[in-house]
């Protein structure tokens, strides 16, 4: 298996935070959604783990989320 890193696990979350986001959710709830998912699909430990060794992950995080779906995000 591949090692997962923060930009993969950003930019999965931050498209399935956009589509969450689209279909009217809050920014809490779309957040929350969108790493359950990640949990999903990469492994709840995998998950936790790039987020405790992650560097600047509040910054990396909302950058991805501003390209990604700046209607949501910049306002």
């Amino acid at each position: 298996m591949v090692e997962l890193t923060l930009i993969t696990l950003l930019n999965y979350v931050g498209d399935n935070f956009c589509e969450y986001r689209d279909l009217g959710h809050d920014n809490y709830k779309s957040l929350l959604l969108s790493y359950s998912d990640a949990s999903n699909k990469f492994g709840p430990l995998e998950v936790k783990k790039v987020i405790e060794k992650s560097e600047n992950f509040k910054v990396t995080a909302i950058a991805i989320a501003a390209i990604k779906c700046p209607k949501h995000i910049v306002k």
